[in-house]
């Protein structure tokens, strides 16, 4: 499901444009999530697993990509070591994990799968500017 973008409404865009991979398995989140990207000016695509994460990145490249880190098929941890071994560097997305867990041993197991940073849920529109700010930020591969 592809969510457009009205406007750029008080949003920190990347400089690619290009859209967010959402990939979220509750579709209550995944209406959140999108609608929030939305308010920030960001188009997304979502798909509901990390198996179909990877596909997706193997097909189309994205620059960010919103990464649940609980989901079934494969999670978060495991999609992400994936895309970091199997794509080469410049198609590399920053990834932000989204995680329940907010612990400091639940950040440094997301960055040690290769998640570039995480957003603790219940997702916020503050926290995810934020986030969306610091992978702008970033330098790229």
């Amino acid at each position: 499901m592809m969510s457009t973008a009205a406007g750029s409404a008080g949003g920190a865009a990347h400089p690619a444009r290009r859209p967010v991979l959402l990939v979220e398995d509750n579709p209550l989140n995944q209406m959140v999530a999108e609608g929030m990207l939305r308010l920030l000016g960001e188009t997304s695509r979502c798909v509901s697993n990390g198996l179909e994460a990877v596909e997706e990145l193997s097909a189309t490249p994205y620059a960010i990509v919103l990464m649940d880190v609980q989901m079934p098929e494969l999670d978060g941890y495991q999609a992400t070591r994936r895309i970091r071994a199997e794509l080469p560097a410049e198609q590399q997305p920053y990834i932000i994990a989204l995680t329940a867990n907010a612990m400091a041993e639940d950040a440094e197991r997301c960055r040690a799968a290769g998640m570039d940073d995480y957003v603790a849920k219940p997702l916020t529109k503050d926290a995810l500017r934020a986030a969306l700010e610091r992978a702008a930020r970033a330098p790229r591969a």
